[in-house]
């Protein structure tokens, strides 16, 4: 059976709503991956739900950027902060460790400062939500982050914690990024091996899904969309982008 086609304009609002509703004597934070090429949309799709969340809830959200530069994660008109200080100071923010170093000596650099971000907000009730921008390239910057990165994934809920996850393929990452996800959009995939997985990971039968993923619109950025917790699995695509506010100084955290 073909899955439903449903614009976000109808679908965005209804997932806004309901994703990780929290609630202090009852936290239920949903761990949330995005998979696609670099091109794909998936920055774009994440930069559109994270502008909702910050207007209809007021989340808390953090963007780890890692790339030298990402024109999407800028157009959110956020503050940027290079340190856990300038961080903290703030509800909402694109945390980029940014340096001028190469190679080593640069992931070097990232991980010491993700690291240190991580462990300033792995707290109880913290209700934040944290996005890797490039999951498996953050967790593959030390042995010690990549552990932190698993502790979030697995614990991160009890402690109002939501992971935001986004990777360019559905293999080569650790298998708690997929199990402890319990929200899944996916974009077209290029290699027939990756979206082989890919159908793997949405769920129900491997073969239709697969047609499903290859049957997805590039022009339109579309993506399936599957949600454990409701059994939802729907094709969507941003047709109304939202207007991303004019950048604000304030919104200190307290």
């Amino acid at each position: 059976m073909a899955l439903d086609r449903v614009p976000w304009s109808e679908l965005g609002p209804e997932f806004i709503a309901t994703w990780g509703r929290w609630d202090p004597d009852d936290p239920q934070p949903e761990h949330m991956e995005f998979i696609g090429q670099n091109g794909s949309g998936k920055t774009f799709l994440k930069q559109q739900i994270f502008l909702e969340m910050a207007r209809r809830r007021d989340s808390n959200i953090i963007v780890i950027a890692t790339k030298q530069a990402d024109k999407t994660i800028l157009a959110m008109n956020w503050p940027v902060a290079g340190n856990v200080r300038e961080a903290l100071k703030h509800d909402r923010c694109v945390f980029w460790p940014r340096t001028a170093k190469l190679g080593t000596a640069r992931k070097e650099y990232q991980a010491h400062h993700i690291g240190e971000l991580l462990d300033k907000l792995w707290q109880p009730e913290a209700n934040v939500i944290i996005d890797f921008d490039e999951f498996a390239y953050a967790e593959a910057l030390s042995p010690d982050l990549k552990a932190t990165c698993n502790t979030y994934l697995r614990e991160g809920r009890s402690h109002g914690i939501t992971v935001v996850a986004g990777k360019q393929r559905p293999q080569g990452v650790q298998r708690d990024m997929h199990s402890e996800t319990r929200v899944t959009a996916m974009f077209k995939m290029k290699d027939s091996q990756d979206a082989e997985r890919g159908a793997e990971l949405l769920g129900g039968d491997k073969k239709e899904m697969m047609a499903e993923l290859r049957g997805l619109s590039l022009d339109k950025h579309e993506f399936i969309l599957r949600h454990d917790q409701s059994d939802l699995t729907v094709i969507s695509w941003v047709d109304a982008p939202v207007k991303a506010p004019a950048r604000r100084e304030d919104g200190y955290r307290k």
